[in-house]
């Protein structure tokens, strides 16, 4: 997929991905999806995959990929996709 979207990856979410993938065999990329929300509005879900889809956005940071499906990117334009260890 190609588009114009302003959809980032910090660099610790870069590391965090990386060191994920490197503890499975098989594992591509992280698939962030939103899905319609109730009241607390949208959920974000974040799967482990191991392909994307040929109409998925795919960032690739420092190693790191993240695949986003067609449906999610309008709603996470503007977005940074980033990790905090608390």
């Amino acid at each position: 997929m190609t588009t114009d979207v302003n959809i980032s990856v910090s660099n610790r979410a870069a590391n965090r991905i990386r060191e994920i993938m490197a503890g499975g065999a098989g594992q591509n990329a992280l698939r962030v999806s939103v899905q319609g929300g109730g009241c607390s509005g949208f959920r974000y879900d974040f799967e482990i995959v191991s392909e994307t889809n040929a109409d998925d956005l795919v960032i690739e940071k420092s190693g790191a990929r993240v695949a986003i499906d067609p449906v999610s990117v309008p709603f996470m334009t503007g977005s940074e996709i980033d990790f905090v260890d608390d």
